[in-house]
């Protein structure tokens, strides 16, 4: 008796598979291939009860991964937030937010997110510019949420005055007189942290399941979400995926990064991430990361560098917001525990710290730790990641000059030279460091897996040459679609059930409408995804 397959699908499939890299059909069974090869051969899989496919024009490929998306934050801000990401002044910022606030009379606290930090310059907004709208407590956080943005009620709230103290790992931005203008940096969120993204376990369920749609319908198959505890000791984010995991309504592979903060004793704090791990282990979603926040970001000056910022008169090198003792203990509490490290660095001092944290804890390659964002790179330091196998988890959406924040930002802060070399990719594939595709969503605006494929590959936008950004760093579309499936796939230990199309593994697929790997390159974005699916089952069609 054969053993016939479920479905047997019939196009042009790019296999991320070295040993077998083209195939003109699959056939899945149970969730997984059993079959990737020629035409022919997939007959043989062909039953009375078999599900025959077919698609012409078009290429197939692994389903994409996406190394690095804040899917509780997103998708809170689509539903539960007031949006401000396309608002480029105060005038319209306050308008957004206005109109946010009458819609919205149930609510006893507004929360935003989206405002841009070269809108309003190193100091930042402040609680006067929206104090005259409301009464309640307004907190926003800014695109990068590394800023924050609290009206004087909030202020009050939290009993936030002139006699706050600073701390280490943040910046509580004063007036002359000593008092908090409204403009709160880093670490500093520990007094408000109840006031952002803080919400019910039913209404993070709406949540994510509108993040899950967005991500399934740009071919997104698996994620990492960095934040599954935005603060300390809260688990709701996480109850809301375990859940939906439960009940069979979370499709998306996501995987969890439960935060430690430098305040909370966060050696001990990464044994609570170990248990979140148990407590909340499921088919789809897993709380497998510890995520550190290292240094902050060049907007706001808080990006950690290994030379003073340009505009800075006092030698300024940003925020280190964990001191390498903690750091390594930390990183070896994880490494004894079996939890990936999962750190953000943006600056080059941050990266070399977090790589001497990595050689100190004694982190082997087969703990797959990753850097993330990875801005500023000294070229030591690439060799140093290849040695110790950590994985370059790269935000390619961001590798232009951006006209506002290169000129306004950039250049100001960074100088000439060190703006020009922002954003090494290339350097990291030619050095064999496993790099990873990542969106940092809601930060980026267009998600679509082959806007970063792209992007990667031109570094500019495409008829503006005045926004090319380091074409030396530019990388091939192959490079980019390994490093958005199957590499994908090696960041978070999956690599052997993931990541490519091959016999005996999980039949996790995208279909696009065109073959982005003999498209000029600045078409690659004109690519569609059509269908998208996940062990066997089709989770997304496009309509037309």
């Amino acid at each position: 008796m054969k053993n016939f397959a479920d479905t047997v699908i019939y196009g042009d499939f790019y296999t991320v598979d070295e040993k077998n890299p083209k195939a003109q059909a699959v056939a899945i069974a149970d969730g997984k291939f059993v079959y990737v090869g020629d035409a022919d051969g997939a007959k043989d899989f062909v039953g009375e009860g078999t599900k025959v496919e077919h698609y012409a024009g078009g290429m197939i490929l692994p389903g994409f991964v996406d190394g690095h998306a804040h899917g509780n934050l997103g998708g809170s801000k689509m539903l539960l937030m007031c949006k401000l990401n396309d608002c480029k002044t105060l005038d319209a910022i306050r308008e957004r937010l206005k109109k946010f606030i009458a819609e919205h009379p149930e609510m006893e606290k507004i929360q935003g997110m989206g405002w841009d930090d070269a809108t309003f310059g190193v100091n930042g907004p402040t609680a006067a510019m929206i104090d005259d709208l409301t009464d309640k407590p307004v907190a926003m956080i800014d695109y990068g949420h590394h800023s924050f943005w609290l009206n004087s009620a909030a202020m009050k709230l939290k009993n936030i005055t002139k006699d706050t103290p600073d701390i280490a790992d943040g910046v509580i931005v004063r007036d002359a007189e000593g008092n908090p203008t409204g403009c709160f940096r880093e670490g500093t969120s520990i007094y408000f942290n109840d006031l952002l993204y803080h919400f019910t376990v039913e209404e993070y369920k709406k949540a994510l399941l509108a993040f899950q749609d967005v991500f399934l319908s740009i071919g997104v198959t698996m994620t990492f979400d960095p934040m599954v505890n935005y603060d300390y000791g809260w688990e709701n984010v996480m109850e809301a995926y375990h859940q939906l995991d439960l009940e069979g309504k979370l499709k998306l592979r996501v995987h969890g990064g439960y935060q430690v903060f430098v305040d909370k004793n966060p050696v001990a704090d990464v044994e609570n991430g170990v248990k979140c791990r148990e407590k909340f282990k499921g088919d789809r979603f897993s709380v497998d990361n510890i995520k550190i926040l290292l240094d902050g970001v060049v907007e706001s000056a808080t990006a950690y560098l290994n030379e003073p910022y340009s505009n800075s008169t006092d030698g300024y090198r940003g925020l280190l917001r964990f001191d390498p003792d903690t750091l390594a203990a930390t990183v070896k509490k994880a490494n004894d525990l079996d939890i990936t490290m999962h750190i953000h660095t943006i600056g080059d001092g941050a990266i070399a710290e977090a790589l001497n944290a990595f050689e100190k804890a004694g982190t082997t390659p087969a703990q797959r730790a990753a850097l993330t964002h990875l801005q500023l790179v000294a070229p030591a330091d690439i060799d140093r990641m290849e040695k110790l196998g950590v994985v370059a988890v790269a935000n390619p959406y961001w590798f232009v000059k951006e006209p506002d924040y290169h000129t306004k930002l950039s250049v100001p802060y960074l100088g000439e030279e060190r703006a020009e070399n922002q954003y090494p990719l290339k350097s990291f594939f030619d050095k064999g460091v496993v790099v990873t595709q990542a969106t940092d969503y809601p930060v980026t605006a267009d998600l679509r897996p082959i806007n970063g494929i792209q992007t990667a590959v031109i570094r500019q936008v495409p008829g503006e040459p005045e926004t090319l950004l380091n074409p030396s760093e530019r990388v091939t579309v192959e490079q980019m679609i390994k490093a958005a499936t199957l590499n994908g796939a090696y960041q978070f230990k999956c690599e052997d059930t993931l990541g490519s199309i091959t016999v005996g593994k999980k039949a996790d697929m995208v279909v696009l409408d065109s073959d982005i790997t003999v498209c000029a390159p600045e078409h690659i974005n004109d690519a569609k995804v059509m269908r998208t699916m996940i062990e066997g089952e089709w989770v997304y069609t496009r309509e037309e």
